[in-house]
């Protein structure tokens, strides 16, 4: 067996011995939510702002992100590397209608995202191709789900129930699993695990399936949020970093917010798959200094 073969075989059972360790998300099933996790969700939204929060009607982001070299490779559409490096995004917050403009190596990709709706296109161009646009629900979803942190799951179809506990960089945190029906993009249920900080109650981590699309079901991922800042009254992660848990143990992804805007006014008819209009149109601007 030549070098580059053994090299290759090690890193095949490491991957194979990483997926065994992992464990795997809760699949009972709960019917209601306990009394426990309830709190611990309610106490978390307090500590990021939600007197603020409740004023929110919309918001404007702008993020930046690296890719790593093999994890995207297991889940190249849900990635879409060639076109999601950079993005500018737009939320209206009560209708959870997100409008997406990524920009990539190979052009840009616009997505309309809406309860139950979802457009895409390259680089003007509208496409019609199903596994694109169930990837580009699933992603267009989680990212409002890691934005909006703990006040994603006042939605109806959340359960949730208390899951132990767990260190996040250190940090003594609460487990709290959320079942989310529907799930993620056009998936029937998906599940996540809110780490809670004992002490700060900032949610450090969401553990989640991936359920919404054929190549990623039983798969699951987690995002660490490895910085906050303080907008608006309200508590933002701006540091993002993505691992792959399941099957394999690797890392994904690290993006980073770089500007953000509450309550320009725009509506959901400013969200096209042309582009961005009125006063949506404008580039988020940077985050003010700390």
């Amino acid at each position: 067996m030549n070098k580059h073969a053994s090299r290759f075989l090690l890193a095949a059972v490491t991957c194979l011995l990483s997926a065994c360790a992992s464990p795997k998300i809760c699949t009972r099933e709960i019917q209601k939510s306990d009394a426990k996790a309830v709190e611990l969700v309610a106490a978390s939204q307090r500590a990021h702002g939600k007197k603020a929060f409740a004023n929110v009607r919309d918001v404007s982001v702008r993020y930046d992100g690296q890719w790593a070299p093999v994890g995207p490779r297991f889940q190249a559409a849900l990635a879409d590397t060639s076109f999601r490096r950079g993005s500018e995004e737009r939320l209206l917050v009560g209708p959870r209608i997100i409008a997406q403009e990524h920009t990539g190596p190979a052009g840009k990709k616009f997505v309309v995202r809406a309860p139950g709706e979802i457009t895409v296109g390259y680089n003007r161009s509208p496409s019609t191709d199903d596994e694109a646009k169930r990837a580009a629900a699933l992603v267009a979803d989680a990212y409002t789900m890691f934005l909006l942190g703990p006040f994603y799951f006042d939605r109806p179809g959340v359960v949730l129930a208390s899951n132990g506990e767990a260190i996040v960089d250190k940090a003594m945190c609460d487990q709290v699993l959320a079942v989310l029906r529907p799930g993620f993009g056009f998936a029937t249920e998906d599940r996540v695990i809110l780490f809670i900080d004992r002490a700060t109650k900032q949610l450090r981590r969401v553990r989640m399936t991936l359920s919404g699309l054929e190549s990623t079901r039983g798969a699951e991922v987690d995002v660490t949020f490895r910085d906050f800042r303080m907008i608006g009254g309200i508590l933002w992660p701006t540091d993002f970093d993505e691992r792959i848990r399941v099957p394999f143990d690797l890392h994904a992804h690290h993006w980073r917010l770089l500007g953000l805007e509450i309550n320009r006014g725009f509506r959901a008819a400013d969200l096209t798959l042309a582009g961005l209009k009125g006063r949506a149109s404008a580039p988020t601007p940077p985050l003010p200094a700390r």
